[in-house]
């Protein structure tokens, strides 16, 4: 990629910006305590050949296999679950270079976008898949927008290609940014042709249509997944099949992952509280989680955050396509985002993808030249101001998740780990709940007898949980459950928009399904430690994240 006339070269505020951006990742990395969804991918990467991994194991996660085909390597390299998290903040200092080596913006949005929490935090100190997304996301934009500026060779379109499909197979976000990215590049390329400037097309599609095909394989969720992502997916399967005349789908349908299929000997879960609302009141939730997706990511100040959406959007849509501007098809890589997860849940730290693909949208739909009248300049200016104020806001979210971080634990595992280590080996302990793996990942080896695997296996198949009663009927030395509590602020994405109710929020104290721990206290078990974190979520906390343990009274 060749820097544009209007892109400013690489010189020592770029290089100041990128040391800072070092170190505040490197300073979060220091003191971060993982949790259990960055144990996860790396147990089933340790633990796991590749072949069983993508085609099997990855399945269960509703999700493609790149990251865990990242870590497979790294595991295989002997780095250590702490030193993937090193790896993960150099993926996300890469995908700052190429922001400030080739992005269109202005100096001081070049300055405090890598400082924003999405960038600077939770997608590069929190290791997980999403922290591939803006160093596929970003290089791609660059490659669009030169494509606009002169007709994009046949390399440059097979870079593209092979960008957009690893970020397919990045998450189910990224699979829909794929597709919104390759619309884009598809109206270009027919641009291009229009203006007499064609380019062949066919491998470019081929390659990127083959990684489609592995992403949509590999996150394929068996019958038998009962994780929230992967049933969603699985519902969505059956709901098509059954529209196009499969019986077998249709008698499929009403089923849904049971919490009430309740066996002989098994505990029974706490009945959830079903809420009805009106047909009214359903409406306005849906506006409002639609408006949350818009605002959620950018700012807390939800009314400067959907100000300054409502502005980038008119930007591109006001201002003609031009050299280096793709107009308001470059709005589609955040879109099609949006839209689809206006009918899909999104947790809170899922949303840095839809502030990574605004931003890419961003990229492909600034100005290339200083506008051409007054109305045009007030409407850049106006942009450019919102858009610096709320990553001000993010530069505190920042600030406030690093030192967080640096003052106290994120989450009770390496404490609990710390604590197990302490008791020495041939304790029997037995582990519930998915939080409990946490903790696992810290040991070479399998630590709960009661688990079959070092990693969480989300089948309906296996009921650890359930089958608590049996397994504390043998005694286990200790009991560990995995806890997390929802906060008040920050509990969830729609919160944004929409009044949080009381009953929703703690209906399942702890997270405790099935109430082991009290359970465990009534068949001769007590508490006799606690180890708890908070996750950090823009300027509050999302979750607290606790380890508990029981041993037998005496």
């Amino acid at each position: 990629m060749q820097a544009g006339p209007e892109q400013a070269r690489w010189g020592w505020i770029e290089s100041a910006v990128l040391a800072g951006y070092a170190v505040v990742v490197a300073l979060g990395i220091a003191w971060h305590e993982p949790w259990a969804d960055e144990a996860q991918a790396w147990l089933l990467a340790r633990d796991n050949g590749w072949w069983h991994m993508m085609v099997h194991a990855i399945r269960y996660e509703g999700s493609p296999g790149l990251w865990h085909s990242v870590l497979w390597v790294l595991a295989r390299l002997h780095i250590s679950y702490a030193g993937m998290h090193w790896v993960s903040g150099a993926i996300a200092a890469a995908g700052v270079f190429v922001l400030l080596r080739w992005s269109p913006f202005p100096l001081i949005l070049r300055i405090l976008l890598p400082f924003g929490f999405w960038l600077a935090y939770q997608d590069a100190v929190v290791a997980r898949s999403y922290v591939l997304f803006a160093v596929l996301a970003f290089p791609a934009s660059a490659i669009l927008r030169a494509g606009a500026r002169a007709a994009p060779g046949q390399r440059r379109l097979i870079a593209l290609a092979v960008l957009l499909g690893l970020m397919a197979n990045i998450s189910v976000h990224g699979f829909i940014s794929s597709i919104g990215f390759a619309v884009a590049a598809w109206v270009l390329l027919r641009r291009q042709a229009l203006a007499r400037h064609p380019a062949s097309r066919r491998t470019p599609v081929l390659v990127l249509c083959a990684f489609w095909v592995i992403a949509i394989a590999t996150a394929l969720p068996p019958a038998d997944v009962n994780f929230a992502a992967g049933s969603n997916i699985r519902r969505t399967e059956e709901r098509v099949s059954a529209r196009l005349g499969d019986t077998t789908a249709k008698t499929q349908l009403p089923g849904k992952p049971e919490t009430g299929d309740v066996r002989p000997g098994e505990l029974a879960p706490i009945r959830l509280l079903v809420v009805h609302r009106t047909p009214v009141e359903a409406f306005w939730r849906r506006i409002a989680r639609i408006l949350s997706l818009l605002t959620y990511p950018v700012s807390r100040f939800r009314w400067l955050a959907l100000a300054t959406c409502i502005l980038i959007v008119a930007q591109a849509i006001a201002l003609r396509p031009g050299p280096g501007q793709l107009g308001w098809i470059g709005l589609l890589p955040w879109a099609i985002m949006v839209l689809l997860f206006a009918s899909m849940y999104m947790q809170p730290r899922h949303a840095g993808m839809l502030w990574e693909s605004e931003v890419a949208a961003l990229w492909l739909t600034w100005p290339a030249a200083p506008a051409a009248g007054a109305r045009a300049r007030w409407l850049q200016r106006a942009t450019l101001a919102a858009l610096i104020l709320c990553c001000l806001d993010q530069v505190w979210w920042t600030a406030h998740s690093v030192g967080g971080d640096m003052r106290g634990p994120y989450s009770g595992d390496v404490a609990m780990a710390r604590f197990l280590k302490a008791r020495g080996p041939g304790k029997r302990i037995a582990g519930f709940y998915y939080h409990s793996i946490g903790v696992a990942a810290w040991f070479d080896h399998p630590i709960f007898f009661n688990q079959p695997t070092a990693y969480w296996v989300w089948s309906r198949r296996l009921r650890i949980d359930q089958e608590a009663a049996a397994t504390i009927a043998t005694h286990p030395d200790l009991i560990v459950v995995g806890e997390w509590e929802w906060s008040a602020r920050n509990g969830n994405i729609s919160d944004d928009w929409s009044p949080i109710d009381p009953r929703e929020l703690h209906q399942v104290p702890r997270n405790d399904l099935y109430r082991i721990v009290p359970y465990a206290e009534a068949h001769g078990y007590h508490i006799t430690h606690r180890f708890c974190g908070h996750s950090f979520m823009r300027a509050g906390y999302a979750e607290e994240l606790c380890q508990v343990a029981l041993e037998p009274n005496r």
